[in-house]
């Protein structure tokens, strides 16, 4: 069965990745969320997607270069109506709002611009702490990061992000011993044999990132695990 996760959260109608995005997309009925984590100046790990603060937030720059107090002053509203005051949330605050619905979280670690050392030690202590360790698959375009997730002394559910038109990416993902992989939707949809060579090696094939309910349909059929939309209920209603 495919399953509906929530890309940023509901950030179709709610400012991306903020609270109200997360707790929409439980309102909605998505099996999981999509998350992206970086590292304020001080360590602490915030959940946002681009490296700079302009597009999302009322602050410019880099989100490295500033500390936690001073990202909490930012409005995160994204400038849509109704949500002004959201606040870019800490990890832990989102694993404390999702963890009693039971949805998946798909946390993806955005150290590939910045290479943002000690993140995947602070995010697997997080989720730890949180007892969320069965809930959570982690991902990144950073491959090394990811292979270190898979191969760290608590393995972890972890998927390769790509979006080039990979050669037998399936036999790749095995030499890093993760899980699954996570390519945008339209590789699927030229290598549709994808899906049988990933689960014949024991990978999941969650896609990103699906907002046509026909195109959603299509990769369903396909066999992939999950599909990651701006639009979840959307989405769901056709699968």
């Amino acid at each position: 069965m495919t399953t509906v996760w929530a890309h940023r959260g509901a950030s179709a109608i709610a400012p991306e990745n903020t609270l109200a995005a997360f707790r929409l997309a439980h309102e909605l009925g998505a099996d999981g969320v999509e998350l992206d984590v970086q590292l304020s100046a001080d360590g602490h790990v915030v959940v946002i997607h681009d490296e700079t603060l302009d597009r999302t937030t009322s602050g410019k720059g880099p989100l490295c270069r500033r500390s936690l107090q001073e990202l909490r002053a930012l409005d995160a509203s994204y400038g849509r109506q109704g949500f002004l005051g959201e606040r870019l949330p800490l990890l832990e605050e989102v694993l404390e709002l999702l963890g009693p619905t039971g949805m998946t979280v798909n946390i993806e670690l955005k150290n590939s611009v910045e290479p943002y050392p000690g993140l995947e030690q602070a995010v697997v202590g997080l989720v730890s702490a949180a007892g969320l360790a069965d809930k959570v698959i982690y991902s990144s375009f950073n491959h090394i990061s990811a292979t270190e997730l898979a191969r760290s002394s608590q393995p972890s559910a972890v998927g390769l992000l790509f979006s080039d038109i990979l050669a037998e990416p399936w036999s790749y993902a095995e030499r890093r011993d993760v899980s699954a992989l996570h390519p945008h939707w339209r590789y699927v949809d030229l290598v549709p044999e994808t899906v049988e060579r990933c689960h014949a090696a024991g990978l999941a094939v969650n896609v990103w990132t699906v907002d046509k309910p026909s195109t959603a349909r299509r990769l369903a059929d396909l066999g992939v695990d999950a599909v990651i939309s701006n639009y979840p209920d959307e989405v769901a209603a056709v699968l």
